[in-house]
This record gives structure tokens, C-alpha cells and sequence, in this order.
């Protein structure tokens, strides 16, 4: 008995790197290349080994947008002018060996950036207005967890033994190691079917890169059961929880200065948004008085001293370069999701009936990997503001000294919510020459973001004095509504909530055969949705004022983000690819354009979902092969609409790369 499986021809459903992915077609057809094989022991042990170097950069085309410039997310767009942002020398190894019914198989990559680890980069050239960066005091370097992450990294990806049994009449398969799952028909969109293996973006921005590069491995037991001639099931136990890595602060795709390595402190800037008007919600708060007045400053710090307390704002912790700019939280460490208690089950049917139609169905209880926002207050017991306000004569001033004690020690943390339930179904056949496929997955306790975080950090200092207070001096003391939510001062906040969310997926792989003076053609087309309800989606923030929750993580209110900016219910996105092949065009030199667009064309998705109204994006490129062994590509990519909700509309960029695998 064999277990019989239909797939379509590429694969690459867990594109969880967000949607700077538009050039993601050389990595679904990537050239198979000629490996080392090898055989012991009479021909009983056997295998191969298959190692790829590579070469490749990554310049920057477009200048900086200078909207596109808020405090806790601009590092990415100030380090890097127009240029070369990306120089990487690379190399992954595969080896493959079994013995009889058993085996092994690992796979190793190492890589070096020269422009993250040998290179200052341009941030001082472009800090108007003048900003602490996360390397602060050291702006024009990379902090040494950017550096460790996305500057050089050597580490095992696949690791893990296997065997293959026949049991009971059926055929079974077994895996035990860091192994990929990948489950489900979606091809370019994350929250679907396949949602066990995370993916590190800042293997995926590396010039050249390959999907095996960017799946994130997962510590696992899994089985393969073939039940029937046409039914088999797939089962596993996942027994170490591994997180989504975002592109690490300060490299040129990151999008955020805070929730990702690298990141160490948050900022506010009292006297602007970051379009640069004045910030109406923290505008008038009295601790503008005390970062900028030194002579209150060495009175209040004094004052502190006399009262026990903290004592009281001054140098870098606080404020930077006489600016209006302070520290409004540091970055705690994170709140991680447990090992155990993931798992899951899949049935795969074909249809004989149906044309050969397989479908699937699927149950899978994961943690997430993508985190949201935690406020620790870590157990603070606060100021006596009533005292402070005695010993200063100003009670004003006691309300501001008070908020700046309370954000010297509030932490900003990155939590991983748990215990996330995903039934899926999917379906793959094909009609002539074109492979259909689609999938519906169903999550009922999907965590969503709530507030953005400046929307967050500004409802902790607007509500400061009030939350520090121990003495009662204030109305409502020792207590804040952050995000809608009702707070304590020794308390915590977390920054999002639970809905029931369905994704779609439906598309097509069509091979146009020799046409077009191509000797072979194919396109790609792929429509996808997202859906949310049993939430209002909106909250009252503590001025009254109803907000909806953040379309993406960086949409505040008071950076001037309005309704239309913010999530929906529904949301939709396509991507289109074609892609031909010239054989032998020049001595066994083969040619292949390729292109691909992409378009969020309705609704804004939560803040970790696929979609941004109007967001566009196309890749238009060229790869040339020798032998299945030497290839080098070009590619452009320009990203557009949307506005400001795009956070990479100023990172076009052209990639060239060049590989040899053996």
C-alpha cells in the first residue's frame, strides 16, 4: 500500500515575513541542484550531501520619506541613505543518510553581512529632527543584538532522524528533530492552514535567500499514516515553542524600534506626531516642564532625595539633547509562551471520484509567535503625591514628577498569547493544465492587537500623576484606563484580545506550455481574505473619545491616524505571478523573467494580519541558470498606496545575487 498525495507545484504557504515579500518567486523555484552522493557498507548506508554558496546585495533606489519618520519605528529608514544596504556572503549544507529503513537528515547555514557588521551606518546624515536611536548614545551603529541576528549568524535548521515501518498492513513514517510541517494549500499568505513553523524575516530579506532558509524548524515527534489507499493522517507533538523574528531593529526592512531584537527603550516625543504637528493628547503635561527646565530638576531631585523616593528625572534615561524627548518605558524581557501543549492532527482524502481531488482537514493548537504588547508596572507602589506636592509648594509640578517616576519603572514587554485553536479545511485538483487549490481556516480565540503603541505609552503618561498616586491625593488614584482597560498601579496591561477569525484562500498554478517565444510559461494567481467578528473592535479611551483598534502596530491616534486607518472586519489581497524560461540560450545558459504584483485592495487587517487598504507592491526580475548548479538573478521591487500605512513605501530596492550549489 502506498500513501498517495496530490500537491500543486510550488509551495510556500507559511509566508508569515509580512508583505515586503513581493519578490518571493526565486524562492519557490529555486534550481534543484546536483548533490554529493555517497554509500557504505555495501550500498546499505547511502547518502547525499548538497551545499549552496552564495553572494548577494541589496541597494536601496528610493530616498526617505521623512513622514515615514516616527520616533519608535524610523531606525530602519535613518540608517540607511540610498545605496547598499545589504552585502551577504552565505553558505547552506544539506546531509542526507540512511540505512535500510532509517534515517537522518540535517541542514546547516552560516552567513555574513558586511554592512551590518563592518560598516557605520547613515543615521546621523538623517536625524532631522534630532532623535535618540536605539543605539543611543552611538547612532550610527547597530545594537549588538541587531548585529548577532541579522549581521552574521551561524546555526542547525532541520535536524532530526526518521523511519518508515509498515504497521498493521499501513504504511507509517515517523520524524522526531526540528523538522518544517507544511500543511494546508495557501502560497503567499500567513493566518491560514499552515501555522506550526515560524519564519525569521531577517534570513528572508537576505539577498538570495531560500525558503529552506526561512522556515523556522520546530522541535517535534510526527507521524504519517497511511489508513487506506486514498485516506492517510498526519499527526505531531510539538515539545519547544519558537517565535516569529521580525526584522531586528535598525536593519532596512524593520518597522519597528521596540517590539524586536535590538530594541532596548521607548521614547516619546512631547512636542510632536510624526508628521511633525504638535501632539495634542501630551502636549500640555506638566512633565514637559520638568525635562526641560534644569533648575527644577536639581530641585526636584533634591525633594526625592529628602522623601525616600526615586530620584527624579535627568541625563540619557530621561530626556536627549535638551529635546522634548524621554524615555516613557524600557524594554523588559519577554513573556514567552510555554513549550507544551502544541500539537496537531491532519486527513487527507482523494476523491478518486472527483478527478483525484485531495482534501484535507485539520486541527492544530499552537501558541502564538507574533507578540503583542505587555505594560508591566513590576509590583510599583508609587509616589506620595500629596507629600511631594507639600515639600515642592506645586502641585502641578508634584503631578509631573510623579509621571516621570512611574515611566522610569514601567516595562514594555512582548507577550505570546497561548493555546490558539485553528480548524482548517483545503482542497487541490487540476483542471488541464492548471492546478486549482484552496483553504478555509477558522480560528474561535484568535489574539488581536488593541491600541497602537504610541496610542499605549500615551495613555500611560496622559493618566500619570494619577496612576502613581499612593496617597489619594488625585481623584481616581493608583488607578489608569490604558486601552480601554481598567488599571492598577502595581498592575500589568495586556494589549490585546480574543475573536473568532476565519482566512480564505482560493488560487491557481497554470502552465502555459511553449508560448509567447518562452519554451515553457507558467502563472500563479492567488485571492486570499480575512475575517473577523464577535468584537466591536473599539474601545473608549480615557478621555472618552471611542478608537478602533490599530490597523497596523504604528497607527495612533496621536500620530494623527484616523478611522480609515485602523482594522475591519473584512479584508482582501490577490497576488499575481508569471514567470517564463528561454532553454539554452547561450552554451546550456537558461533565462527566465519572472514577475510578480501584489494588492491589499479592501480593509485593513489587524495588526499582524496580511492586508493594508491600497498597499501595492510588484517585482520585475531576471534569473539565469548553468546546469542546474550556477545561477544569478536581478530583481527590482517598488513598494506603493496606501499612504502613511505603509510603513515600506520608501524601500524600493534592487537585489542581485549569485549562487553555486554541489
Amino acid at each position: 500500500m502506498e500513501i498517495k498525495s496530490r500537491k500543486p507545484v510550488l509551495r510556500f504557504a507559511p509566508a508569515k515575513a509580512g508583505f515586503a515579500f513581493a519578490g518571493v518567486l526565486p524562492l519557490l523555484v529555486a534550481a534543484q541542484a546536483q548533490a554529493v552522493e555517497f554509500s557504505f557498507a555495501d550500498n546499505e548506508i547511502t547518502g547525499s550531501i548538497d551545499t549552496t554558496i552564495s553572494y548577494g546585495q541589496l541597494w536601496r533606489v528610493q530616498g526617505q520619506d521623512k513622514t515615514n519618520n516616527d520616533i519608535n519605528t524610523n531606525d530602519g529608514n535613518r540608517n540607511f541613505d540610498t545605496g547598499l544596504v545589504s552585502e551577504v556572503f552565505k553558505i547552506t549544507s544539506d546531509l542526507e543518510a540512511s540505512y535500510r529503513n532509517y534515517g537522518v537528515f540535517i541542514r546547516g547555514t552560516a552567513f555574513y553581512d558586511t554592512q551590518i557588521m563592518d560598516k557605520r551606518n547613515d543615521y546621523y546624515d538623517a536625524n532631522t529632527p534630532a532623535q535618540p536611536s536605539q543605539s543611543y548614545p552611538r547612532d550610527n551603529t547597530f545594537t549588538r543584538e541587531t548585529r548577532h541576528k541579522a549581521g552574521r549568524d551561524a546555526q542547525i535548521l532541520d535536524a532530526y532522524v526518521y523511519g518508515n515501518w509498515d504497521i498493521a498492513d499501513m504504511p507509517v513514517s515517523g520524524r522526531f528533530g526540528k523538522q518544517v510541517f507544511n500543511w494546508g494549500e495557501g502560497l503567499f499568505y500567513r493566518g491560514g492552514v499552515n501555522t506550526t513553523n515560524p519564519v525569521d524575516a531577517a534570513k528572508f530579506r537576505l539577498p538570495g535567500s531560500e525558503v529552506k532558509e526561512v522556515l523556522v524548524p520546530v522541535e517535534a515527534l510526527s507521524f504519517n499514516i497511511g489508513l487506506t489507499d486514498n485516506l492517510s493522517m498526519e499527526t505531531f507533538y510539538q515539545f519547544n515553542w519558537k517565535e516569529t523574528a521580525v526584522d531586528p531593529v535598525g536593519t532596512y526592512f524593520s518597522e519597528t524600534d521596540l517590539f524586536a531584537d535590538g530594541g532596548n527603550t521607548a521614547y516619546n516625543d512631547f512636542s510632536r506626531t510624526a508628521l511633525g504637528a504638535r501632539n495634542p493628547l501630551l502636549l500640555n503635561n506638566t512633565v514637559l516642564g520638568v525635562y526641560n527646565n534644569p533648575t527644577l530638576i536639581g530641585q526636584s531631585q533634591a525633594v526625592f532625595g529628602a522623601l525616600g523616593l526615586y530620584q527624579g528625572p535627568g541625563g540619557k534615561t530621561f530626556v536627549y539633547s535638551g529635546d522634548q524627548i524621554a524615555q516613557v518605558a524600557k524594554i523588559g524581557g519577554d513573556l514567552n509562551a510555554k513549550n507544551d501543549g502544541q500539537y496537531g492532527v491532519a486527513f487527507r482524502y482523494i476523491a478518486e471520484e472527483l478527478n483525484s481531488t485531495e482534501f484535507g482537514f485539520y486541527f492544530v493548537n499552537y501558541h502564538g509567535k507574533e507578540p503583542s504588547i505587555y505594560a508591566d508596572l513590576n509590583g510599583y507602589q508609587g509616589v506620595n503625591v500629596g507629600a511631594l506636592a507639600g515639600a515642592l509648594g506645586n502641585a502641578s509640578l508634584a503631578g509631573g514628577l510623579a509621571t516621570a517616576d512611574l515611566l522610569a519603572n514601567v516595562q514594555a514587554r512582548r507577550e505570546y498569547a497561548e493555546d490558539i485553536r485553528m480548524y482548517g479545511l483545503s482542497f487541490n485538483t487540476t483542471v488541464g493544465q492548471t492546478s486549482v487549490f484552496g483553504e478555509l481556516s477558522y480560528r474561535p480565540n484568535l489574539p488581536i492587537g488593541i491600541a497602537a503603541t504610541n496610542d499605549l505609552l500615551g495613555d500611560l503618561v496622559g493618566q500619570g500623576a494619577q496612576l502613581a498616586d499612593n496617597s489619594g491625593a488625585l481623584p481616581n488614584a493608583g488607578t489608569a484606563v490604558i486601552a480601554g482597560r481598567q488599571v492598577a498601579r502595581d498592575g500589568s496591561i495586556s494589549n490585546y484580545t480574543r475573536v473568532e477569525a476565519f482566512n480564505t484562500s482560493f488560487g491557481a498554478i497554470h502552465n502555459f506550455g511553449p508560448t509567447l517565444s518562452f519554451d515553457s510559461l507558467f502563472g500563479i494567481a492567488e485571492l486570499a481574505s480575512e475575517h473577523v467578528r464577535g468584537d466591536s473592535l473599539k474601545y473608549t479611551d480615557y478621555q472618552g473619545n471611542v478608537r478602533y483598534y490599530a490597523g497596523r502596530p504604528n497607527n495612533s491616534y496621536i500620530s494623527n491616524y484616523g478611522r480609515d486607518d485602523q482594522i475591519n472586519k473584512n479584508a482582501y489581497g490577490y497576488t499575481l505571478v508569471l514567470s517564463g524560461t528561454w532553454n539554452d540560450v547561450y552554451a546550456g545558459v537558461n533565462l527566465s523573467p519572472f514577475a510578480v504584483f501584489k494588492h491589499d485592495f479592501e480593509g485593513n487587517s489587524h495588526q499582524t494580519g496580511n492586508f493594508v487598504e491600497g498597499r501595492k507592491a510588484y517585482t520585475v526580475g531576471m534569473r539565469a541558470s548553468y546546469l542546474n548548479s550556477l545561477e544569478a538573478e536581478i530583481q527590482y521591487t517598488e513598494f506603493y498606496g496606501a499612504g502613511q500605512n505603509n510603513g515600506a513605501r520608501d524601500r524600493d530596492n534592487i537585489g542581485l545575487n549569485v549562487k553555486y550549489s554541489f
